[in-house]
């Protein structure tokens, strides 16, 4: 099955419901590299089957061997009622609308329960002891209520892909929630990932401990950095925000 649009292509290699099921991705950033961080954690703990794969037009000229097998920029794992995007480098910058709106699309059509973001908010804008904040499409906004945490102040906002995509949520009334750990800007910040995946435990039965993350934090720091220096090297530039 392959899902299509101008520049963008979601092929599923297996024919798989996605009724109900719940879908979870994150960006890099520069606001602690949570969302991928969090993202890639739950991928290596629960070693999911990879279901299919996203084919762009300026695909990122990047390979790795994992597995046995190669792993590719942009994939999707399923877990159970899990559904992981895994976006090892970001999406060309001329091509960040159209990847969102087109993943937004597929998982609306696929009839999916609901969506959950994970970004990263600057830890400078924390108030108190909280630990994360939320945002959310008006759909998702009753299921958000109950994570028992605060929104994002009106003066702040959502920057990136991931921002697209909620978007693309609001448009089509489809629930989706984004969870932002405070986070340290500039350096991957693992603890802020493992908020996230807390979050994603507690609240959603996603069985993923974060020990591990901690202690692997100086590992983290390297890949992440060893990826972003291919990723400028080849394409040139990045994107600052205050979060994504």
């Amino acid at each position: 099955m392959a899902v299509i649009s101008m520049s963008v292509k979601i092929h599923v290699k297996k024919e798989c419901r996605f009724e109900g099921c719940t879908f979870i991705t994150g960006f890099h950033s520069v606001i602690g590299e949570a969302g991928y961080i969090a993202v890639r954690h739950i991928i290596k703990n629960l070693d999911p089957e990879r279901i299919g794969i996203i084919e762009t037009k300026l695909l990122p000229p990047f390979v790795w061997f994992k597995g046995g097998g190669l792993a590719l920029p942009f994939e999707l794992f399923k877990y159970e009622n899990f559904v992981m995007l895994f976006p090892r480098v970001l999406p060309h910058a001329d091509e960040h609308k159209e990847f969102a709106f087109t993943i937004a699309e597929w998982v609306v059509k696929e009839k999916f329960s609901k969506a959950i973001l994970i970004g990263g908010l600057d830890s400078r804008f924390r108030q108190g002891s909280e630990a994360f904040r939320i945002v959310a499409t008006r759909a998702g906004y009753p299921e958000a209520l109950k994570l028992g945490a605060p929104f994002l102040d009106e003066e702040l906002g959502v920057f990136g892909p991931l921002a697209l995509m909620l978007a693309y949520f609001e448009l089509s009334d489809f629930p989706a929630i984004t969870i932002l750990p405070f986070a340290e800007r500039g350096r991957p910040d693992p603890r802020a990932a493992a908020v996230a995946i807390d979050v994603l435990k507690e609240k959603y039965g996603l069985p993923v401990e974060t020990e591990s993350l901690i202690q692997d934090a100086k590992e983290i720091e390297a890949e992440i950095e060893k990826i972003l220096k291919q990723q400028e090297r080849e394409l040139g530039g990045g994107e600052e925000g205050m979060y994504i």
